[in-house]
């Protein structure tokens, strides 16, 4: 069953959403009816995406790429990812996500231990960006296809074509993966738990004013440090982020709501409609009110 790319997310911005079950731990997801930006979140499960129309910008941790049509991504556990909607670019991309143990069994197979936990312990590996154009990438977006589409129809033995698929994907990563699993620095580690945290604060108190201190204090950091993991991880600053956060939240509420313009801009945290304006019109290219009436007629 397809389902809508929704999410609920914890205080750390870890999803907190069930994907499948517990016998059968995957769901196919498709952006086709919302077309939303998705916020930076994490998750314990694997997932891979393909996008089937349009193009849109992927960030998985301080790796970002605008993901053309029939391109896609991997993206390992436990990483912080988001997705970007381009402005006045539809875009529909389907997306896989499902628990490690589906491909590697029990925690003692040859298959967790050969191809799962190498690829979920590997640091060094936040994710992949897959293009059409290298032939063994083109080869795992087939695969993912293979396995969403399985998976959505819940017809037949769907459950044995997910897992197959999404198996011969594990395999194709393990092959390309370079020796043994790099360490990535406990510094970079660090950073991305305070990360986790800075951005569950932000996430929740965007409709405030929001100070550096404020969000350095939230994970017990001085500011040049909540600046330095801003930089390294998502490469903007605390409060560019910010800005660029309260900017979609206010979109979804122009598409989604009847609320006048001047309220949604209030609870998104733009004390002054000229500014919040002016911050629109520079980030997707006309007003709130353009923005709204574009969508209802989209």
């Amino acid at each position: 069953m397809i389902s809508l790319c929704e999410s609920i997310f914890d205080g750390q911005r870890r999803e907190l959403k069930e994907h499948g079950s517990f016998s059968f731990p995957a769901a196919c997801y498709s952006n086709t009816q919302q077309n939303h930006s998705v916020p930076w979140h994490w998750h314990d499960e694997l997932e891979v995406l393909v996008m089937e129309k349009g193009s849109a910008r992927i960030q998985i941790s301080s790796l970002k790429r605008e993901v053309k049509e029939g391109d896609g991504c991997f993206i390992n556990a436990g990483i912080l990812h988001s997705m970007e909607k381009i402005p006045g670019m539809d875009f529909d991309e389907h997306s896989l996500v499902f628990h490690p143990r589906l491909i590697g069994g029990s925690m003692d197979s040859i298959f967790w231990q050969k191809y799962v936990l190498p690829l979920i312990s590997d640091r060094s590996l936040p994710g992949i960006f897959l293009e059409q154009s290298v032939p063994w990438q083109k080869e795992m977006l087939s695969l993912i296809r293979a396995a969403w589409n399985a998976c959505s129809s819940e017809e037949g033995n769907y459950e044995i074509e997910t897992r197959s698929s999404l198996s011969q994907c594990a395999g194709i990563l393990r092959r390309q993966q370079p020796g043994q699993p790099g360490a990535q620095p406990e510094k970079a580690l660090r950073q991305g738990e305070r990360m986790k945290v800075m951005l569950a604060f932000i996430q929740q108190h965007f409709g405030e004013t929001i100070t550096i201190r404020q969000i350095a204090d939230s994970a017990a950091v001085s500011e040049s440090e909540c600046m330095r993991c801003f930089h390294h991880t998502i490469g903007i600053t605390p409060i560019a982020y910010l800005k660029n956060y309260r900017l979609q939240c206010a979109a979804e509420l122009l598409e989604t709501t009847a609320q006048p313009v001047s309220l949604i801009g209030e609870q998104c945290g733009f004390r002054e409609m000229s500014y919040f304006a002016r911050a629109f019109r520079q980030n997707y290219g006309c007003t709130p009110s353009q923005y709204r009436k574009a969508s209802a007629t989209a």
